[in-house]
């Protein structure tokens, strides 16, 4: 059957600090890759896989038929076609130490036992298993679905201080690694909070778009504005978002300082203690 129950829920809500990273990482300790039983006649593929393919060994996101995020390390046995026309990879399930099938249409994100996701996930099925999918009619649906919700994704996270946050972090003209990691931990938070759960890609993808981000003052001014009218507790979480970046790389820039206290100010009508 192609939906499998969960073994363990994604990690990519904002839990906590490198929340996708820590997820890839949790699901490579896993125990050593064990052949399963060949399978009989009945399971033997519609078509023979690319040499490539056969005994390919990799983790992949999961969306099961509840709409519940799973990490799974899996090894390629073959694939079929489902009665709808979408392909059935058939693995061995490393947590499971059996075969299991996933609709690929439910694959969300493929990445190495590296942690390095493979993307674009299109490309990824014809060069490794020989798929042409999404299919043109299933890819157009799908990627309108897809841009439909990354738009949603940027809308939330930019109501939530993105602009803002981004702001701070180039504010002392360089922006690390650790800060790109501050802001995205609060954009995802800003997401759960609206009941948007990022998959790993998803959150991979909103963590380039971050550290290419360099507004300009007139956008940060607008964004004060907008974001003026939100409620204490959103308003209280960008600035101490802003003083996590400040602190991310070990030293409060006073450039950083300058520009916190200047959003303070428009944001509550107070100037931080401290601050230059």
């Amino acid at each position: 059957m192609p939906d499998d129950p969960a073994i363990a829920p994604s990690s990519c809500s904002a839990a906590g600090p490198g929340a996708a990273t820590m997820a890839w990482g949790t699901a490579m300790a896993t125990r050593p890759i064990t052949r399963p039983p060949r399978p009989g006649a009945a399971d033997a593929p519609d078509a023979s896989l690319p040499p490539i393919a056969a005994g390919r060994s990799f983790l992949i996101e999961y969306e099961d038929a509840a709409g519940r995020l799973q990490l799974r390390p899996v090894t390629v046995w073959s694939v079929k076609v489902g009665a709808d026309g979408v392909p059935i990879l058939v693995v061995h399930s490393h947590d499971r130490r059996a075969l299991r099938s996933f609709r690929l249409d439910r694959i969300k994100a493929v990445a190495d036992f590296d942690g390095v996701v493979q993307e674009p996930l299109a490309d990824f099925f014809m060069q490794v298993l020989g798929l042409d999918w999404p299919g043109p009619s299933h890819g157009r649906s799908d990627a309108k679905l897809a841009a439909d919700r990354w738009a949603v994704v940027r809308k939330v996270a930019r109501e939530g201080g993105l602009v803002l946050l981004a702001a701070m972090a180039a504010a002392d003209s360089h922006v690390s690694a650790e800060e790109v990691q501050v802001i995205l931990d609060h954009a995802l938070r800003t997401c759960a909070a609206q009941g948007i759960r990022l998959t790993i890609a998803e959150s991979e993808r909103l963590r380039t778009s971050i550290g290419r981000m360099r507004p300009s003052p007139e956008a940060v001014d607008r964004a004060v504005v907008a974001l003026a009218d939100a409620d204490a507790a959103t308003i209280a979480a960008v600035i101490d978002a802003c003083l996590a970046i400040a602190d991310a790389d070990g030293f409060r820039h006073h450039r950083e300082m300058t520009l916190l206290n200047r959003l303070s100010f428009g944001l509550t009508g107070r100037r931080l203690p401290g601050a230059a």
